[in-house]
This record gives structure tokens, sequence and C-alpha cells, in this order.
């Protein structure tokens, strides 16, 4: 990837964060407080959970190396804005969902390099992919997400009405810009790639509906309600795509190979989204009826 290429992804990605942050307010931190247990739980079938089984996914499957990075990537990214709105249509606890892709939009900023780092050395055997020093890649995260995020709260903070009006606006250049970059890092290898989308499709499905259900059966172990274990298997299931497109093509200075699994991944959440919808209200309407 040249020069020009890899600046405009790395204003690719400061944008999605950026239009992350305009969409969050402190009042989605402090609502940690009013469901304590269903954050922690939220938070370790996503943030660690999640990402194990893709671990154990890409290895069961015998995913190659990209590919198994691939898998792992889509599962370190935090929640994205999808999963609210799933939350929103099921009837689940929406606020807890808010605060749950708020508080994993923060965290991944230090787990995202972790993990992959932890990726390369397991599956990258041949030094296929350049090794991550991890404080490096750790402030060059925080630099091209955390700040952008901060910004974007500090906007919104300042003016509500205003980051709403700036919100559409970067989102559009920020999807633009990195439809251009995937268009271009695509090209010529369509064939391949539509390859290895195939290999690793068994693994992205098993894996989103095992991460799915484990983030149900988390949820109903804790004794959660049940609005809250339908926003905690959403939460688990349903991550940022869009952030994992960005970072995949900057972890391979631009070679799509990674990419395949994420998009699959980004394709089948919108399926499983909405079985779970439906699951979800026929479910609140079971239980308005017992009620009644």
């Amino acid at each position: 990837m040249d020069a020009k290429a890899q600046l405009l992804l790395v204003i690719s990605v400061a944008a999605i964060m950026l239009t992350m942050g305009l969409g969050l307010a402190a009042s989605d931190f402090r609502r940690v407080g009013a469901s304590p247990r269903a954050v922690v739980v939220g938070l370790v079938g996503q943030l660690v959970l999640l990402p194990v089984l893709a671990f154990v996914h890409a290895w069961a499957f015998a995913l190659p190396t990209p590919l198994a990075i691939g898998l792992v990537l889509i599962a370190a990214v935090p929640g994205g804005a999808h999963s609210n709105l799933f939350a929103s249509f099921a009837k689940a606890d929406t606020a807890l969902s808010v605060s749950l892709t708020a508080l994993s939009s923060v965290i991944t900023i230090v787990t995202i390099p972790l993990v992959l780092t932890v990726a390369i050395a397991v599956f990258d055997l041949n030094g296929q992919i350049p090794p991550m020093p991890v404080g490096e890649t750790m402030a060059q995260i925080f630099l091209v997400m955390g700040l952008p995020v901060g910004l974007g709260m500090l906007l919104r903070h300042r003016s509500e009405r205003w980051a709403k009006r700036v919100e559409g606006p970067v989102k559009t250049v920020a999807a633009l810009l990195l439809i251009v970059i995937i268009v271009g890092s695509f090209r010529g290898n369509g064939d391949k790639l539509a390859a290895a989308a195939l290999s690793s499709g068994a693994a992205v499905v098993t894996l989103n509906v095992t991460g799915m259900l484990m983030g149900w059966w988390l949820a109903r172990a804790a004794a959660l309600p049940l609005a809250q274990r339908l926003t905690i298997t959403l939460e688990v299931g349903i991550q940022n795509g869009t952030l994992a497109f960005a970072l995949g093509l900057a972890l391979m200075n631009g070679d799509p190979a990674v990419l395949p699994p994420v998009f699959l991944y980004s394709l089948l959440v919108y399926f499983t989204g909405a079985v779970l919808v439906v699951i979800g209200r026929r479910a609140h309407a079971r239980e308005a009826n017992v009620d009644a």
C-alpha cells in the first residue's frame, strides 16, 4: 500500500471512531452503576470469551494464517451501533446495549493490539505478517482510535445538536473512503478472495452462533432478566465490521487476505440478529401472557 492509500486508511479509521464518539455521552458510562452485574457479564463475554472462541474455531477449522487472524480480528473489535438497533427491535435493554457498546469501544483500544499480537504469534508460524510491537501499536491505536473517540465525546458534550449535525457527514466520508480503499485492495483478487470466503464460511457461522449462545448462557447463569439476556446475546454476537475492515487492511498493509471472515461475519449478523429479534419479541409476548 502506497503512502497516499495508508493516509486515506488512517483518516478512514479516525473518522469511524470520531462518529462513534459523537454518538456517545457521559450518561452511557454512568448507567453502568444501574446494572453492574449485566455490564460485567457482557464485557467478559464480548471482550474475553468471544476472542477465545475465535482462536478455538480458527484452530479447529485449520484456517490458513490470514483467515485465522481475520476471524480473531472480527471477534476482537468492539460492538457496533447495529447491536443497539437490534436490541431496540428485540425489546431488549437498549440502555444496557448502548453502555456496553460505549465501554467496549474504549477498552478495545488496549485489548485489540494484545489479541492480535497473540494471534500472529499463534497462527503466523512462517512469518507472513510483520510482528506487532505491543507498546508502539497501542500508542498508534490510541492516536487513531482513542483521540477521535474522545474528541467526538467532547464535541457532543459541548453541543449535542451540533454533534448530531456533524455525525452524518463524517460517517459518510468515512464510509466512502473505506469503500474506495477496499475496492482498490480487492481489485484483481476477486477469485482468490471468494475461495477464501468459502473456506472460512463454516468457521464464521459456528463462531457467530456459538458466541451468541454463549452470551445467552452467561446472562442466564447470572440470573439476569429476559431483556438483559437478549442484550448481552446481541452484544456478544454483533461486532463493528467497519472498524475490522479498516484495521485488517492496516494490519496487512493493504492486502485484503484477512478480510473474508470479516466480510462474511458482518453479513451473517443481519440474519442471526433478525432471528434473535423474532425470538426476543415472542419471549416477551409469552411473558406478558403469563403475567396477564
